[in-house]
């Protein structure tokens, strides 16, 4: 059996991060497509550097045999932009968060891919009032019309983990409220309850790893059932 090639997008953001170091603990190879990259890389694992406009342009080209997409890109948001983000900023978070990965799904479906996992967010619905979570609803629907025969779409609330750089000082504000109000966020809500990044990452390499067919939602306590990575 042909070990799966894997290709990480996104890599040096929290949840891809993630994603990378628990595919190399895996059988398999992976290639992270970046455009740079500090981290060490893994054993298992080879470097693409893109110039991600070049995306749109068509000008890039993906390796044959990938098994598995795991799109992770995302652009760095102030905390208020993911209540209400202004007209200024919405063309280039489309591009970031809608245009580049959009591509990428569509390049590497072509290269053989036939699995792939995206982080989503809890909320996501085209043509929903809030900007931020239309963006990613209509990322979901445009993947689903690809082709793919297996689909994972991961919806967390806010992330934790300890990231390379700096987010505002009311992140530890509202971790902290998140924290307090995790046991009253009940029935619906109990989905935009913060999660750590690393479990998110784990769920979507578990999901790729054992399905072959299908598309999933994961939330909250999917989140929690990591235990094949323990």
């Amino acid at each position: 059996m042909e070990l799966p090639l894997s290709l990480v997008a996104g890599g040096t953001g929290l949840v891809g991060s993630y994603i990378i170091k628990a595919l190399s603990e895996k059988s398999g190879s992976q290639i992270i497509l970046a455009r740079s990259f500090s981290s060490e890389i893994p054993r298992n694992a080879k470097l693409e550097k893109i110039d991600f406009e070049k995306l749109i342009s068509n000008e890039i080209k993906l390796k044959d045999g990938i098994s598995h997409v795991y799109l992770c890109l995302g652009k760095k948001l102030a905390t208020y932009e993911l209540g209400y983000m202004q007209n200024s900023a919405r063309e280039n978070f489309k591009l970031i968060d809608f245009d580049y990965p959009l591509r990428i799904a569509k390049l590497a479906f072509e290269k053989g891919a036939r699995s792939i996992a995206l982080v989503s967010a809890v909320g996501a619905q085209e043509g929903s009032a809030n900007y931020y979570f239309h963006i990613k609803g209509k990322l979901e629907n445009e993947i689903k019309k690809i082709g793919y025969k297996n689909i994972c779409f991961a919806r967390p609330g806010h992330l934790l983990g300890k990231r390379k750089d700096f987010r505002g000082y009311e992140i530890p504000i509202l971790e902290s409220g998140l924290s307090f109000a995790a046991p009253f966020m009940q029935g619906p809500l109990r989905n935009f309850r913060q999660i750590e990044a690393k479990k998110v990452a784990e769920s979507m390499v578990m999901n790729l790893a054992t399905k072959e067919k299908g598309q999933t939602y994961l939330y909250y306590d999917d989140f929690l059932k990591t235990e094949i990575f323990e």
